[in-house]
């Protein structure tokens, strides 16, 4: 279901447990998949904003408070005075709404305006369950390990999504772990 002729994609780095956080940071440092995560939420276009994505509060917390370079943040928190605490009141780049179709719409809205056909959900748990309805595809990095004492995990798939595509498995020198990058699409149903 695209929302508005924008498609809605959540993307994440998964453990085979389907950890996806620890201690609010995430589980490992894979460079390969820090690359892949910013080549696909960010499109060079015309316009100054390259991507949009959307996130609750406490993923936001985990990269530092910032907003991401080059896109524009759709941070959802149940606090009604978050911009304020935040520092995000008058940003251009941020914007702290109260629940994910407030998300969803302005971030379709803005999509149109900067030409970009989709947009990102990246996090966390809830955010990730709640979008599943108007998810059009999934961009997992599959890691290879477990991680026993995780925190924040990704919901299982809905069983509409089937996996379109899947890379070779790769190896990540520094951490030791092998990962691979998949991607899940929501089938048509009858």
């Amino acid at each position: 279901m695209s929302y508005a002729n924008t498609q809605v994609a959540q993307i994440a780095a998964i453990s085979s447990n389907r950890c996806i956080g620890k201690d609010n940071e995430l589980p490992w440092h894979i460079s390969a998949d820090l690359q892949h995560f910013k080549q696909m939420t960010t499109k060079a276009t015309g316009s100054a904003v390259q991507g949009i994505v959307i996130m609750g509060r406490k993923t936001f917390e985990s990269m530092g408070s910032k907003p991401l370079p080059k896109r524009v943040s759709f941070i959802i928190s149940s606090q009604m005075d978050y911009a304020e605490k935040s520092g995000l009141v008058g940003k251009d780049n941020a914007y702290v709404v109260h629940n994910l179709d407030d998300a969803l719409t302005q971030a379709a809205s803005l999509a149109h305006g900067a030409h970009l056909d989709t947009i990102w959900v990246i996090g966390g748990e809830r955010v990730f369950r709640d979008a599943f309805m108007y998810t059009d595809r999934i961009e997992l990095t599959h890691v290879d390990t477990e991680i026993p004492d995780g925190e924040a995990f990704y919901p299982e798939l809905p069983s509409d999504f089937a996996v379109a595509e899947a890379s070779e498995s790769m190896h990540d020198e520094k951490s030791g772990l092998d990962f691979k990058f998949v991607t899940y699409r929501k089938e048509a149903t009858e």
